[in-house]
């Protein structure tokens, strides 16, 4: 008989009346623009059950599975104010490009954005809670959600070749840290790839040197492409996977755009030369109708090799198109 995933679990007591409610201080303390949708409710629930109730005094490692587009950041942010009660204080947020960090930035500490995620006034047992950027967690304030931002590479990087006024490993001793993996199946370079000697360190290594450099040390993961079919994947989350929000159930659940599929037996190019011209008409389209508009064409390839071998085809091909 095959195993649960840890999401369904937790969902045999959500039927059967076992779920825990979702704190309240937790939608006051995110932004009044935020109306929270249902499924970003269970969210929170499934967290709270788990945290409460099932761990077990394991030490918490969780992943969310969720659709690109249904509010991860958002669950970011109200973890941290569930977690903040629990008495944590230092946060560590990383993901691996360098632009997704500064729209997280935005996020979580610019009140004037129309995107800010906390409240104007952000209280929690009645005291006001400033929010501050860190770059490491050598002396943090004990009042505040103190938040440091990096890049996997860099993290990685840091705890390899230690620097001054840097992350080293003695920040995730001796402090109770929250790690907040954003695209989380960038770090799984161990696990897909099997074993390595001790000297050939990962990402995904160093993430786990921080996780377990402290019994008290939380990792909460969010991804919107987990390959649950991979084996070792599989075997690596069960216990893990906490909310399962995948793409196709956000679309039947109606918050997201519908979308076609359009199916063709051309190669690459003639494909792609397709694809072009929906893409101008669609364009055309839109002029005729006084909108400016810059349509977008995202061209995939299964493999890097794959991608730069039709790389060199694409322009060849596109230079020698005629009307």
């Amino acid at each position: 008989m095959a195993q649960r995933f840890l999401y369904e679990t937790i969902e045999v007591l959500e039927q059967t009346g076992f779920l825990q409610d979702m704190p309240v201080f937790i939608e006051k303390g995110l932004s009044s623009r935020i109306a929270l949708r249902d499924y970003q409710k269970r969210a929170f629930q499934y967290f709270v059950t788990y945290y409460e109730n099932l761990r077990k005094n394991k030490q918490v490692h969780t992943l969310f599975h969720m659709a690109t587009g249904s509010g991860k950041t958002i669950i970011m942010a109200g973890l941290m104010l569930y977690l903040y009660r629990k008495g944590y204080r230092n946060f560590l947020f990383f993901v691996d490009q360098t632009n997704i960090i500064e729209k997280t930035k935005e996020n979580f500490l610019n009140p004037a954005s129309n995107k800010y995620l906390f409240a104007d006034n952000l209280e929690i047992n009645g005291e006001q809670i400033p929010i501050r950027e860190v770059d490491n967690f050598a002396a943090y304030d004990e009042s505040a959600i103190n938040v440091c931002f990096t890049t996997t590479q860099k993290l990685h990087l840091d705890l390899c070749f230690p620097r001054e006024d840097t992350i080293t490993l003695e920040d995730f001793e001796d402090n109770r840290i929250v790690l907040i993996s954003d695209e989380s199946h960038h770090v799984n370079t161990r696990t897909k790839r099997g074993p390595r000697d001790e000297v050939d360190r990962t990402w995904e290594d160093s993430v786990m040197r921080i996780f377990e450099a402290s019994k008290d040390n939380i990792l909460l993961e969010f991804t919107a492409t987990c390959d649950k079919k991979d084996p070792a994947v599989r075997q690596k989350y069960l216990d893990k996977i906490i909310f399962d929000y995948s793409l196709p159930i956000f679309r039947e659940s109606g918050y997201t755009k519908d979308f076609q599929n359009f199916r063709s037996n051309f190669d690459p190019w003639n494909r792609t030369l397709a694809a072009l011209i929906m893409s101008e008409y669609r364009r055309s389209l839109f002029a005729e109708c006084g909108q400016d508009i810059k349509p977008v064409v995202l061209l995939k390839s299964r493999t890097i090799a794959e991608s730069e071998a039709f790389y060199g085809l694409f322009f060849e091909n596109l230079q020698c198109l005629t009307p």
